[in-house]
């Protein structure tokens, strides 16, 4: 991405020019993107790499809103300090938007059921209003035969 040699990067890590935390053995290290960002902007070498990573980025970042990441806070699936050293990738935002799309169909379901059972009811005592309505119109003819 920055068209360096990757013994660079590795040599910036190890001067902790660089934060990169390590994901595992073979899989090398991550650097978080807020970290990249930073370090992107104190060299000036880099600037424009920094401009385009950002330009690319941004459409990249509105796939995952901070709405969803505060809610992953407030849920403890995550705190603070790990949202600073955490990857999340593509995959990791496309299954939980599809878990997020399974709830609100769910709970948009369930809204619509509560809706017919709601319309069947508000017929129901239409209904009822309009037997009650009968029965005084026909009291009322009573009442006024009765006193002619």
């Amino acid at each position: 991405m920055l068209n360096t040699n990757p013994e660079t990067v590795r040599r910036w890590i190890r001067d902790k020019k660089l934060e990169a935390t390590i994901e595992s053995k073979k899989g090398g290290r991550i650097v978080c993107e807020a970290t990249l960002h930073e370090f992107l902007k104190s060299s000036p070498k880099y600037a424009a790499a920094a401009k385009a990573l950002l330009a690319r980025n941004t459409v990249e970042a509105a796939v995952f809103p901070t709405v969803m990441i505060v809610r992953l806070i407030a849920q403890k699936l995550i705190d603070v300090e790990q949202l600073k050293n955490t990857h999340i990738s593509n995959d990791d935002v496309i299954d939980f938007l599809r878990v997020e799309i399974k709830k609100y169909t769910e709970a948009n379901k369930a809204k619509k059921d509560a809706i017919q059972q709601l319309q069947k009811q508000i017929e129901a005592d239409q209904l009822q209003i309009t037997e009650f309505q009968k029965l005084i119109d026909n009291l009322s003819v009573a009442k006024e035969e009765a006193h002619d």
